[in-house]
């Protein structure tokens, strides 16, 4: 089992880099296959991760990164706009899918370990939606990256403006529903809604930089340049937060 899951994941991580290379060519047929194989060979992976441990791949590092991606592929193949022109898009999605991928290469390549209770349906939903939360977001980023480039350009960009701020807010609804999962979590575990730690420190971290682009004021060219920066950082910043807490 352990042999397949490291084929699968080599698999899936070539795959992505042949998707990349094909949207760096302009080859739109090449990296819609490479694209549908590399999601393929990244839910066998998951899979098996599943299979072998009998929970979801979302509690660890490795797992839950590799699902991050999975998610984050499907919206870029299937949400994201392929264009004639390079950068677009999906060039930002693939890069940072690799991400992702190559921060996996320094985790243990297996199933997360009985640290939680895998059967509660609160702990699955909380470390679940966090990873959807983490796609979402990069897709977001993704999107704004984009928008700064397009403007540079010297693209019209009022429209996309908006409909890449309106992939940030879905991101944050995920997000805000984690954190109510996880206060029941902890009010079921510990008979408290809020445990001050570096976890739930992250955590605000991350409510207060959503909140804080998703509202900064104003209609003018200034306040449209820093809500497009933070909406293009948001993606890495919680990409670290998430690491940082995986490593503590």
């Amino acid at each position: 089992m352990q042999n397949f899951l490291y084929f699968t994941y080599a698999a899936a991580f070539l795959f992505y880099v042949f998707t990349l290379v094909s949207r760096l060519l302009n080859l739109g047929r090449a990296e819609y296959c490479f694209g549908l194989l590399a999601l393929a060979a990244n839910a066998a992976c998951l899979t098996l991760i599943t299979i072998s441990s009998g929970n979801l791949p979302v509690f660890e590092l490795f797992e839950s990164f590799l699902t991050a991606a999975f998610v984050l592929g499907l919206l870029g193949l299937f949400c994201a706009e392929s264009e004639d022109r390079i950068p677009d898009t999906r060039l930002w999605v693939w890069l940072e899918i690799l991400l992702l991928l190559s921060i996996t290469l320094f985790s243990a390549k297996e199933a997360s370990a009985n640290v939680y209770d895998h059967n509660d349906l609160y702990i699955v939903l909380f470390h679940g939606l966090r990873i959807i939360t983490l796609s979402v977001i990069l897709f977001a980023s993704a999107q704004f990256i984009q928008f700064r480039m397009d403007k540079k350009r010297g693209i019209p960009a009022n429209k996309r403006f908006h409909k890449r701020r309106n992939f940030l807010v879905p991101g944050a609804v995920f997000f805000l529903v984690s954190e109510y999962v996880g206060i029941l979590w902890c009010q079921n575990g510990w008979g408290d809604f809020w445990r001050w730690s570096s976890g739930f420190f992250q955590s605000t971290l991350i409510a207060l930089y959503l909140m804080l682009a998703l509202h900064i004021p104003g209609k003018n060219y200034w306040s449209e340049g820093v809500r497009s920066l933070l909406g293009c950082m948001s993606g890495f910043f919680v990409t670290f937060l998430f690491l940082i807490r995986s490593m503590f």
